[in-house]
């Protein structure tokens, strides 16, 4: 199984979650991506590319990158577990980096529509203390999705949600 991995804004290709997925032995491949250097229709191109290079079974996604994800989701039919989901960036992004969440706020209002319902396909796990994302508005897109609260803030402790990240990985595995 192939799985993807894609950070948040500011973050980096071996987050946390590509730790647990590398160290339960998974293939997980990620890229760090300057969210600031470039614009979010090339973002989507550069991770839809990844998609058809590496022949991605689950993609695996923190915050900014969940956003990513579920473009990606959608359009391919991937599953996807998104750990402390931005799921509306023009509102979560706006207090970390006006200037590049006004750039992209034509972006965000196609994919917004275009892709809103499929947040409820979604697997998330959500810091009951996110100090970043309003989980309030998370909750309103993704519905009935599985979901898991756990303890912490929006850089999650890997100790607090390891097990539930990969009890859902080792389920997509059995499947595919």
């Amino acid at each position: 199984m192939n799985i993807l991995n894609i950070h948040g804004y500011a973050g980096k290709a071996e987050n946390t979650n590509f730790t647990i997925l590398h160290e339960a032995g998974y293939d997980v491949t990620g890229f760090t991506i300057d969210y600031d250097s470039c614009s979010a229709i090339d973002v989507e191109e550069f991770l839809t590319a990844a998609v058809k290079v590496y022949n991605i079974d689950l993609i695996v996604a923190t915050s900014y990158g969940s956003y990513f994800a579920n473009i990606l989701s959608a359009k391919y039919d991937i599953p996807f577990i998104a750990t402390n989901p931005c799921v509306s960036p023009s509102v979560s992004l706006h207090n970390i980096s006006p200037e590049y969440c006004m750039k992209e706020t034509p972006y965000y209002r196609l994919r917004d529509d275009a892709y809103v319902k499929n947040w409820e396909n979604g697997i998330f796990i959500l810091g009951n203390n996110d100090e970043v994302l309003d989980h309030s508005i998370t909750k309103k897109l993704i519905g009935k999705a599985k979901t898991y609260e756990v303890v912490g803030g929006h850089r999650l402790n890997k100790e607090v949600y390891q097990r539930y990240l990969l009890e859902e990985v080792r389920k997509f595995a059995m499947n595919s």
